[in-house]
């Protein structure tokens, strides 16, 4: 999986560059769900969405994923990823209109939505209090999304695109100990617009965490990413909004 390759290659740069005195990695599976809508037109007017509930993509999907984080000298640098892939069947409930191809409102589709997402936050601490951390910075986000619909029966139209999307980040962490459980939250959001497009992005996690036998920490959380995206794609303007949220568990190794 691309995130994974991204995680495995960036953080020992990271490391060896910022000579970090405590690091841990977190390799973790989640159930993610998907909710909001697809619309893509021609460019001449505004589409119509399709729900992805009514294109059936509304079953939660078990993920893998890894995060790591690096800790030197009151800040803090980390790296996370995870892909998915939806699939279902379901009914178009707005036209579809991509390089002459249309799907009508009411046709049967078979739906396939995959997005691989990769997270790099920097952040520095604004409150050394014993126990408390809280930490404020700035990271990127880089989106790799891919969508399939096809016609079930009839011509059998095929419409499909692929995006790959980064959008720079504003961050903020907090982390709390509290006798042998770590809770922590880390967030990170922005709005931009660049080469005509529109992207919003807000993606939070929360998280309890706590000692293993001494061997690593067993890590159980939630995590919610809100995108909002306006592109076009060989004309096509594509407008979708999607929302994953779900939760996941892990182990955490330090060093």
């Amino acid at each position: 999986m691309r995130h994974l390759h991204l995680i495995a290659l960036t953080a020992p740069l990271a490391l060896a560059a910022c000579g970090a005195p405590s690091a841990s990695i977190t390799p973790f599976i989640a159930s993610v769900g998907i909710d909001g809508d697809l619309g893509v037109g021609d460019g001449a007017g505004t589409s119509v969405a399709s729900s992805f509930n009514d294109l059936g993509l509304d079953d939660n999907e078990a993920v893998v994923g890894g995060l790591v984080r690096l800790n030197f000298a009151g800040a803090e640098l980390s790296i996370s990823g995870y892909g998915v892939d939806f699939e279902g069947t379901g009914t178009a409930t707005g036209n579809f209109e991509y390089q002459g191809s249309v799907i009508s409102a009411g046709t049967n589709v078979a739906s396939d939505i995959q997005l691989d997402t990769a997270r790099a936050l920097f952040t520095w601490d604004i409150i050394p209090l014993d126990g408390l951390d809280l930490g404020l910075g700035f990271g990127a986000t880089l989106l790799d999304l891919d969508f399939r619909l096809q016609e079930i029966g009839g011509a059998g139209t095929l419409i499909e695109s692929e995006e790959l999307i980064p959008v720079p980040l504003l961050a903020a962490r907090a982390a709390w100990t509290w006798g042998p459980v770590d809770l922590r939250a880390d967030a990170g959001g922005i709005v931009v617009e660049y080469d005509e497009s529109e992207a919003s992005i807000f993606d939070i996690g929360i998280s309890a965490s706590v000692d293993l036998f001494s061997i690593g920490d067993l890590v159980v959380g939630y995590k919610i990413m809100k995108i909002d995206a306006e592109y076009t794609d060989d004309d096509a303007q594509i407008d979708t909004d999607l929302d994953l949220s779900g939760y996941y568990m892990g182990a955490r190794f330090s060093f």
